[in-house]
């Protein structure tokens, strides 16, 4: 089965005040658009080009035909990614078409920056939607960076300097992440883009100070991008809001539990994923609100609830886990005690206690659950175990 392929490029912060957010405003104003009515789905998305260097000679880049071949790969419905940093930070843009085609003259104004007008192109994007993944933090950038192969470099990991040449590279990932599921409860049927919007600032300096004060430096950066996010954004409201005793917590309490949603997503079901390839369907199917559920494909996102009762009651889950995991600490930990520590997220994570007026000392116990706080946290004890996995 041959890999998917993406592209990785840079933005030159030369060319606006910062592109990255110009192009959000944009992608975000059509999303508004959307919502009240006046524009429709189809017309939600934003264009980024691949500016030609003046200093370059030649007419096309060598790897030119290459690019434009992802349009096979988009048009079969294969989720394809623009990974986009500027070196401090990281973003992912969902990518729909690739063309070198002069889109400029085809009164598409309206869906990108300004200054495209004066500047020729080789390549244009149509991106649908975009996610943070790191945030002024070039570190991490790095790190991240390591997870994408290089194809013109017999896939070896990005070297963010002294390997972004000849833009963009056109890049592979292991574990074949998809950062944009068709259904995921974790946007609550938001746009990434929109999600992301809200969550900026003083959750950028909580995802720092969480990595460099708490979880440590391994530990974060094994968790997943969505993780990592919810985790900081949650962390930021009850750090801020922790002394109002009138303040509704319910915000921070579904962070909380959406950070462990998304890491146990990310965990269990990419890790059973190939172990279970060779059984026979009936021993790696499980059954989710009673239909079947394969657990040798791409399984999508599944709300924490259903993990928990897959993991408690479910004996392909059991069998799943079991083959998934060699180490046998792991195993009794995922199988045994891990259930009883997801019960009270579970309960904040039901759309049922939403409505409800979520109280401090409540929150307080979930969050140190989570994080560890006195104690042996979820996430810590979920990362340590990837990293077992890995090794």
């Amino acid at each position: 089965m041959m890999a998917t392929k993406h592209l990785l490029t840079v933005w030159n912060p030369s060319y606006a005040d910062d592109p990255l957010d110009e192009h959000l405003r944009i992608l975000l104003d059509w999303a508004n658009r959307y919502r009240f009515g006046d524009a429709g789905y189809e017309d939600v998305y934003v264009w980024w080009a691949k500016l030609r260097s003046a200093a370059r000679d030649a007419p096309k880049l060598p790897h030119h035909d290459d690019v434009l071949a992802l349009q096979t790969q988009m048009e079969q419905g294969t989720e394809t990614h623009l990974y986009l940093t500027d070196y401090r930070s990281l973003y992912v843009g969902h990518m729909e078409d690739v063309t070198d085609d002069d889109v400029l003259s085809d009164d598409e104004a309206d869906h990108m920056p300004a200054y495209y007008a004066t500047r020729r192109a080789d390549f244009w994007f149509r991106v649908v939607d975009i996610r943070r993944i790191v945030s002024d933090d070039t570190l991490a950038v790095i790190e991240e960076l390591k997870q994408l192969g290089n194809t013109r470099y017999q896939d070896r990991p990005v070297s963010l300097y002294g390997g972004m040449v000849e833009l963009p590279l056109i890049v592979t990932r292991r574990d074949e992440k998809a950062w944009f599921p068709e259904a995921t409860s974790l946007t609550d049927g938001l746009l990434w883009a929109q999600h992301d919007a809200d969550l900026r600032g003083e959750s950028d300096r909580m995802a720092r100070e969480l990595r460099d004060n708490l979880l440590g430096n391994a530990v974060w950066s094994a968790l997943d991008a969505a993780t990592r996010m919810f985790l900081a954004s949650a962390d930021a409201v009850f750090r801020q809001r922790r002394d109002d005793p009138n303040f509704d917590f319910s915000g921070p309490a579904i962070g909380y539990a959406k950070a462990v949603e998304a890491e146990l997503n990310a965990l269990l079901f990419d890790a059973i994923r190939g172990a279970v390839a060779k059984l026979p369907s009936s021993q790696r199917t499980v059954h989710v609100d009673g239909r079947p559920l394969d657990l040798r494909d791409a399984v999508p996102h599944q709300p924490l609830g259903t993990i928990l009762n897959l993991l408690r009651h479910d004996d392909a889950m059991k069998r799943a886990v079991k083959r998934a995991f060699t180490n046998q600490n792991d195993v009794r930990w995922i199988l045994g005690e891990l259930p009883s520590h997801l019960e009270p997220i579970v309960r904040v994570r039901n759309p049922a206690a939403h409505s409800e007026h979520a109280r401090r000392e409540v929150v307080s116990h979930v969050r140190a659950a989570v994080l560890g706080i006195g104690g042996n946290g979820v996430i810590t004890q979920l990362a340590r175990v990837r990293l077992r996995a890995e090794t």
